[in-house]
């Protein structure tokens, strides 16, 4: 009887789990913070196909699943009658034995190209309802890198639209710091260049020109530097150096000024480590710093000038709400050197954005003119966030008054029914996948750490949900 009561218990909880809300743990350190916002911006192919075209893509696995979307082919010969001089393919599925060797490949997008089976759709329609603008070009046309073969990929599928089994060429680099030889690799088109919104370049090579800043350096920091000497018996590459830990005390001598990047190099034992050339402006001081991988990002101790000038003028005279934990936190005054205590909901203003302590710092005055300054949520080389305790007033103070129950929430972190989409981004922030439908009567899907998503109803939030196990990707 006992474990009856429990488990109706469970079963009511269960049920009544959506309305209570889902508390959210932070994705801003992992989220992207360069130019594409979110991931349907990222691949670009879903809303803008053309946008790959000469992009160099490498296939790191295939499976029975992906399979299935890979097509050989010709050009098909046109009817007697047909003088559209439109070029489409007669298609066919690419065999098992063929298949498996397009794992770990690299394919140039060649173009799009449209399928018989989707030319005869339009081309035998009624006269009047001849429209070949309206054409489909399902297929990535690709050129395979080590064989010049030419194979189809269809890309054009809802399965495919998030399952995009391809990376980027310059998202691969990106994030690996990879440069593998290819002789494609001068093609590529990139996705993310350095464009001082972040304090870390995903394309090394991207901060060449850009003054850096050392405020300080650290045992990990002093392990990524070295002294060059640049090797001339290479002729395929002028880039390959030969590096030597720097002396501790010539490294002790860098904390506090600024450099200039002049160039990027590589290490001559394999291309996969890059190496930023920084030299003093009006000295002939030259140090070789290794760049961390995006997923070291954290490491990086260096300020970029720019970037900190464009977000001082962006946070400057801004103000914010204290959105931090449950009870009341204490800070210093900067005048007076005496506790202040702050509570969820107070209002302050950024009146100087700096770099102090070795982190990106804000000082916040209250409303009765105390001072005190405020630590980003990470380090210098992750994204910059103060979301863990702040939210700009702009965006939350207009619901203070009129929806204060959904205001507490945002404050919170959490979600609760009925809340507008742009509620929902202030307290979970934006979503890892967006999925437009209406199969179900909603019309929007939201992602987050790989299976919770919130449905929303005409635009307002009806439920949160989770994937169960056996359907996760």
């Amino acid at each position: 009887m006992n474990f009856l009561v429990q488990y109706k218990s469970i079963l009511i909880a269960l049920v009544c789990l959506p309305i209570i809300g889902f508390s959210q743990k932070n994705l801003e350190k992992s989220s992207p913070d360069f130019q594409y916002e979110d991931y349907s911006n990222f691949l670009q192919f879903m809303t803008k196909p053309n946008a790959l075209t000469n992009q160099t893509l490498y296939l790191p696995k295939i499976s029975d699943t992906i399979g299935k979307y890979f097509f050989v082919g010709e050009i098909a010969t046109p009817e007697k009658e047909d003088y559209n001089n439109i070029d489409y393919y007669q298609l066919k599925r690419m065999s098992a034995k063929r298949l498996k060797e397009m794992e770990n490949n690299w394919f140039v997008v060649v173009g799009y190209i449209a399928d018989k089976i989707a030319y005869d759709k339009v081309y035998y329609a009624d006269y009047e309802k001849q429209d070949f603008k309206t054409l489909r070009y399902d297929f990535i046309k690709l050129v395979v890198g080590n064989t010049e073969d030419t194979v189809f990929y269809k890309y054009d599928d809802f399965w495919n639209r998030y399952n995009f089994p391809f990376v980027p060429m310059s998202y691969y680099n990106a994030n690996k710091n990879e440069y593998p030889k290819n002789k494609y690799s001068n093609e590529d088109l990139s996705l993310a260049t350095y464009d001082r919104n972040t304090n870390y370049a995903f394309i090394p090579k991207n901060l060449v020109g850009e003054r850096l800043y050392l405020p300080v350096l650290t045992q990990e920091n002093y392990e990524r530097l070295y002294n060059g000497t640049r090797l001339y018996n290479y002729d395929d590459d002028s880039r390959k150096y030969s590096f030597a830990p720097m002396p501790q005390g010539k490294a002790k001598q860098m904390q506090g000024k600024t450099y200039l990047v002049a160039d990027w190099v590589h290490d001559a034992e394999g291309l996969t480590d890059v190496y930023l050339k920084l030299v003093v402006p009006g000295s002939r001081d030259t140090a070789y710093y290794k760049y961390p991988i995006v997923s070291q990002r954290s490491v990086f101790p260096f300020v970029v000038e720019s970037f900190l000038k464009n977000a001082k003028e962006d946070y400057l005279y801004r103000e914010f709400v204290y959105r931090g934990e449950k009870y009341k936190t204490t800070v210093i005054d900067t005048k007076r050197k005496t506790p202040v205590t702050i509570n969820r909901g107070d209002v302050f203003q950024c009146i100087d954005f700096l770099v102090k302590d070795g982190k990106f710092q804000m000082l916040l005055r209250n409303k009765k003119g105390r001072k005190f300054y405020l630590a980003a949520d990470y380090n210098l080389g992750d994204k910059l966030s103060f979301s863990n305790s702040l939210i700009e007033g702009n965006k939350v103070l207009k619901y203070k008054d009129t929806y204060t129950t959904h205001f507490n929430a945002i404050l919170q972190k959490e979600l609760i029914p009925t809340m507008t989409i742009n509620m929902a981004q202030m307290s979970w922030g934006k979503p890892e996948r967006e999925v437009m439908n209406n199969f179900d009567g909603s019309n929007r899907h939201w992602f987050y750490f790989g299976n919770i998503y919130i449905i929303y109803k005409n635009n307002k939030l009806y439920r949160v949900a989770m994937i169960p196990k056996d359907l996760r990707l």
